[in-house]
């Protein structure tokens, strides 16, 4: 797998004490590209949507691998719990859970997702548990990190070892086979005597985000905060990159 073009993730810094301000210690999103420019595309998607998987397929395959665009501009995915599909929520953790602990695999676990999301929609998963499913989950994410390893510094190479890492995140430290990471008092805010997860407190900031900036339907685009009702999922490249040349001359 590829190095991750442009992407610069942020990394994530404990505190001594639980967070109790209502405030998230990163901004929301995925950012690739060099947002220095001051000029950012916000693309809001949800991973159990076939809809933004089109929009996200055009772009990382065409669009944000052109440099071109992406050493004028940035692009910034944000996540979006839709709440008919129930496995939406499971699915934004656990990208919630590799942006933590291996930021530098962040874009291509959402690229590898988007590419595998029919394996993930309602009728292939209707019968699995929450833990048969995070089960699942947090092993396709570690194969996809270990792959990953040669460009992640933090990554080990043991899928094994990755996929207990993110399951420490996933399942609630309350229930059987919960781990709750001790890191993650400090990161998140959230707690070992908590019935949620250790992301919970990020799947909270990034309802409230969607909320707050009106986003419903997905995909959904802003262009510098302004929303863009013209750009749907059937955009093709060519349509892309006239919206942007004609935006960055």
């Amino acid at each position: 797998m590829s190095a991750p073009a442009n992407s610069s993730p942020q990394q994530w810094t404990p505190s001594s004490e639980r967070r109790t301000v209502n405030f998230p210690r990163l901004h929301p999103g995925l950012t690739i590209g060099d947002a220095s420019k001051g000029i950012i595309c916000e693309v809001f998607v949800d991973f159990a949507c076939p809809y933004s998987r089109k929009m996200i397929q055009t772009l990382s395959d065409h669009v944000t691998s052109d440099e071109t665009y992406m050493s004028s501009m940035a692009f910034t995915y944000h996540n979006v719990i839709q709440p008919w599909h129930h496995q939406s929520l499971w699915l934004h953790e656990s990208s919630f859970a590799v942006k933590i602990l291996y930021p530098d695999s962040e874009w291509a676990y959402w690229k590898a997702l988007f590419e595998d999301a029919p394996r993930w929609y309602d009728k292939e998963i209707y019968g699995l548990t929450r833990g048969e499913f995070y089960n699942r989950i947090a092993g396709f994410a570690a194969n996809v990190v270990a792959a990953n390893s040669n460009w992640d510094a933090n990554a080990p190479s043991d899928p094994k070892v990755i996929k207990s890492r993110i399951l420490q995140y996933l399942t609630p430290p309350l229930q059987k086979g919960g781990d709750f990471p001790s890191e993650a008092t400090g990161l998140l805010g959230s707690g070992p005597d908590d019935d949620e997860n250790a992301v919970f407190p990020m799947s909270r900031q990034v309802v409230k985000f969607a909320r707050k900036r009106g986003v419903h339907v997905t995909p959904t685009v802003f262009f510098n905060g302004i929303e863009q009702g013209q750009i749907s999922s059937g955009w093709s490249t060519e349509e892309w990159k006239g919206f942007l040349d004609q935006a960055l001359a």
